[in-house]
């Protein structure tokens, strides 16, 4: 299977155009501070904080891409200057091939850093995703050959099955965050997930077969961003920034050299993208 821990496998628009130019450029040279924290931008009152669980998608590895400045940090930086206040960043999510279910039994003890959060930031769209988690479509991942052994199965019944099985799982993910931030201003963001498979060239996927991780993609990504907005979270749409209008893009450049994680390119571009849906309630 191809799990994303695996080396291999408003304000004005011309103040967030401001920000975009100047924010999200940068290249530290520490590209991420594990699980603790880290202060971006400056001001005279209490320091926001940003809060980050999930996968290692947003946990941005040297061993994934080397020398890389992750979206969460670039995003952070953005975010304090939009509003003229520091952000401490707390990087909580995992490099460990963490799945949705095992986020939402593990929920309990993220309870009270993000139950203290400003801003928080939910990035679980890869791992459970049918083609890349154990089921894939009641076939298998040939390690041998980087593709399923048997693409017939992905069909759209499949898709459908994979939604009607996460979308409860999301719900309760996304409901029980909110929960806690109730009453509270919060900036409630999450990402759906871009395609890892068309362009990956270990795979050879022919022209039939990248049209099924298309349209496995399109249902996944509608479920998750509907599931995510029903609770208050704004869904940052990195899929159609990778991949295109239609899905049919490979994500190329835009992925590290594991094809699996995003590269500098593509945690600059997720980083635009969560700041184009600008830094309400504190902007």
């Amino acid at each position: 299977m191809r799990k994303s821990h695996r080396p291999f496998a408003l304000i004005g628009m011309v103040a967030l155009a401001v920000v975009l130019s100047s924010c999200l450029a940068s290249n530290d040279d520490d590209s991420r501070e594990s699980s603790s924290s880290a202060t971006i931008g400056a001001s005279a009152k209490r320091p926001l904080s940003l809060v980050v669980i999930g996968d290692s998608i947003p946990y941005n590895s040297a061993e994934d891409c080397p020398g890389c400045t992750g979206f969460v940090d670039r995003f952070a930086r953005a975010f304090g200057a939009a509003v003229r206040r520091k952000v401490e960043v707390s990087n909580l999510s995992e490099h460990t091939g963490l799945t949705l279910p095992e986020l939402t039994d593990e929920l309990s003890s993220l309870r009270k850093p993000v139950s203290a959060a400003d801003a928080i930031i939910v990035a679980i769209a890869h791992n459970s995703f049918e083609l890349n988690n154990d089921d894939q479509c009641g076939t298998t991942f040939d390690e041998a050959t980087s593709t399923l052994a048997d693409w017939s199965k992905v069909t759209p019944r499949c898709a459908a099955s994979s939604v009607a099985t996460y979308e409860p799982q999301f719900d309760k993910l996304f409901a029980t965050v909110a929960s806690w931030r109730k009453g509270r201003p919060t900036l409630l963001r999450t990402v759906n997930k871009y395609n890892d498979w068309n362009g990956w060239a270990d795979a050879h996927l022919t022209a039939d077969q990248v049209r099924r991780t298309i349209f496995m993609h399109d249902a996944w990504n509608e479920m998750l961003c509907q599931s995510a907005r029903k609770h208050g979270f704004s869904c940052a749409d990195i899929y159609h920034a990778f991949n295109g209008p239609d899905g049919a893009q490979p994500s190329g450049d835009l992925l590290s050299a594991d094809y699996t994680h995003p590269s500098e390119e593509g945690n600059a571009l997720i980083a635009r993208v969560l700041v184009t849906q600008g830094f309400d309630p504190f902007g």
